[in-house]
This record gives C-alpha cells, sequence and structure tokens, in this order.
C-alpha cells in the first residue's frame, strides 16, 4: 500500500517526538537544533495557513520555540493536519492554491503537494538535527520512514 497524506503526518508527528527524546539525551539541549526543530514546526503552520488562503505576513519572521512548546505544538499539527486531511475530497487536495513563498515569488501548488512537502522538509531538518545531536554527545533519533513503518506497523501502535 502506498503511504497516504495521512500517513506522512502520523510519520511526521512519531518522528517529532523522537526527536524531542533524542534532545534529551544531551547533556545539554543544543540551541542550533532547537532553532531547526521551532523552524519545522514553524513550517507545518506555514503551510496550513496557505492551504486555508490566510494572510501570511505573521510568518515573516522566526520564531523560536522553548522546547516546551515544541511539545506542545507537535499534537496539535498533527491533530490539525489529521482534521484537515479527513474534511477534504481527493479533488479539494487537488486545488491549486497561489501565495507568495518566503523570498517573495507567487507561486501555485496543489494542496495535496504543499502537505507532502512540509512534512517532507521536516525530514531534511530532522537530518540537521540529528547531527547537531550528536555532535553535542546526545544520541540522534532514527526518523526514517521505514523506521516508523517497522515500530508502529504504519502508525497502528504506539
Amino acid at each position: 500500500m502506498s503511504p497516504s497524506l495521512a500517513d506522512i503526518v502520523k510519520f511526521n508527528t512519531w518522528a517529532n517526538h523522537k526527536v524531542v527524546e533524542s534532545l534529551g539525551t544531551c547533556p545539554a539541549i543544543p540551541e542550533a537544533a532547537l532553532i531547526r526543530l521551532s523552524h519545522l514546526l514553524e513550517n507545518n503552520w506555514y503551510v496550513y495557513d496557505i492551504v486555508h488562503e490566510r494572510d501570511l505576513a505573521k510568518w515573516d519572521d522566526d520564531r523560536n520555540y522553548t522546547l516546551e512548546e515544541c511539545v506542545a505544538e507537535i499534537p496539535r499539527i498533527d491533530s490539525a493536519f489529521t482534521e484537515l486531511l479527513q474534511s477534504m475530497t481527493e479533488e479539494q487536495l487537488m486545488r491549486s492554491v497561489q501565495f507568495r513563498n518566503v523570498v517573495g515569488e507567487l507561486v501555485e501548488r496543489s494542496i495535496s503537494d504543499l502537505i507532502f512537502h512540509t512534512f517532507d522538509h521536516c525530514t531534511y531538518h530532522r537530518g540537521q538535527i540529528a547531527i547537531i545531536v550528536r555532535e553535542s554527545g546526545g544520541e540522534p533519533a532514527r526518523t526514517w520512514f521505514n523506521r516508523w513503518v517497522a515500530e508502529t506497523e504504519r502508525g497502528t501502535k504506539a
């Protein structure tokens, strides 16, 4: 069975929790890792606002969440995207939206591509965080998709 967008959301939530656990293995939480975790969580909300065609001006400046704020955002993002996907038909997911990207270019993307992109983007930053965690004396999270499939039977087990 091909992964669905709902699977990607579940995977993302699991992987983000693993990253938080890995930060706890460091002698001190590396600021660079926390900045990247904040960024990937913010990016999820940024895309959520694009999908809902909201004003994106509030995303002009990066926010740097505390670890506690990151922990709180992870289930909120999971819930928001799970509800979004449950509320949309395949046709609605294929609808295109226009927005100005972070460098000011007007772009058009399908909603499904935007959702896939934001969670793929998270994978990139989780890799960066893993390197930072290792360099900081911690144990990096093992957050690849196949591990999620094996450990959770596609999200059916905790």
